[in-house]
This record gives structure tokens, C-alpha cells and sequence, in this order.
């Protein structure tokens, strides 16, 4: 498998098949924060995510936020992920196997038992192939990001043939 060709793509996490990925024995998922499961640079995650995390956590999911942003400025964030008792792993250093190995750890799964979901190429989807997860990509959820990932990391994106069913 191509390292930069996730398993499966959809349009945002709310539209992923989150019944399929329990009956291929997927029980951890790992998310990206910034403009997967919030807008980039959001102070707070947002009715409809907190709903999709507790949904989640009902079914027996095990849950990891791993991310490359600052979060200390953000606090009320980590508050919210902290009163659902969600690990947050930052600056992970995507796409690093670092990051993506503390995060199995935290979970207690290994790679095959995990999906690695998020809005990036370069950095989600290469990490999380990189150490054998599932990997699945979501479009952005808003086109404000981080001057870097806009201008380098799509632009590399666009080039290596990006696209989103």
C-alpha cells in the first residue's frame, strides 16, 4: 500500500461508518484535532464533535486526540476532552511514529485494532500508515489553517493527486 493512500476517505467524521470500522475489529480511534474534529484554532470542540465522542465512547470505542498544534492556549478544549477522560497527545509531531506509538500505548490496542482519522495527507495519514493503522481521511472542515499546512502541505497534497470522494 502506498504510505500517502488512506483505506477509506469520507466527506467529515460525521459521515464516517463508524459500525463498519467496530465490525472489523477497529475498538480505538485516534483523531486530529484542527479542522477535523473542530474548526482550526478553535477554543472549543462544539456540540455536534462532543456528541460524535460520547456516541463513541458508548459503543466501546477507545478514544486519542493526537495533534500537532500548540493546545496550551486553547485550554478550554483540553477541558472538554479532559471531562470525557480522552487522552490529548501534542505537539505530536505528525507524521513522526512517535506520536502515533504513545497514543497506541494510551489506548492499550495495536496498530491493526486502531484508525488514524484526520484531514491531512502528509501528516495524519502518512503517520498512521507509517505504523500500521487504519488510516481514513476527511476534507477539511474549514479552509482557515495554519500557513504552512495551506500554502505547503495542500499545494504537496494537490500534487500528489489529492481527492476526496
Amino acid at each position: 500500500m502506498n504510505l500517502l493512500t488512506p483505506h477509506k476517505e469520507y466527506p467529515t467524521v460525521f459521515d464516517i461508518d463508524y459500525e463498519g470500522l467496530w465490525e472489523k475489529g477497529i475498538r480505538g480511534l485516534i483523531f486530529d484535532l484542527d479542522n477535523t474534529l473542530c474548526p482550526w484554532h478553535s477554543r472549543s470542540l462544539g456540540t455536534r464533535a462532543g456528541e460524535l465522542l460520547d456516541r463513541l465512547r458508548e459503543r466501546g470505542f477507545k478514544l486519542c486526540i493526537l495533534s500537532n498544534g500548540n493546545l496550551d492556549k486553547r485550554g478550554k478544549i483540553l477541558e472538554e476532552l479532559g471531562q470525557w477522560e480522552i487522552p490529548v497527545i501534542y505537539p505530536a509531531h505528525k507524521p513522526l511514529p512517535f506520536g502515533f506509538r504513545r497514543a497506541l500505548k494510551r489506548l492499550g490496542l495495536e496498530p491493526a485494532e486502531t484508525a488514524v482519522i484526520g484531514d491531512q495527507l502528509l501528516t495524519d495519514v502518512l503517520g498512521g500508515n507509517l505504523v500500521g493503522t487504519y488510516t481514513i481521511l476527511v476534507k477539511p472542515l474549514n479552509p482557515r489553517e495554519h500557513f504552512w499546512t495551506r500554502y505547503v502541505a495542500r499545494s504537496l497534497e494537490r500534487v500528489l493527486g489529492r481527492k476526496l470522494t
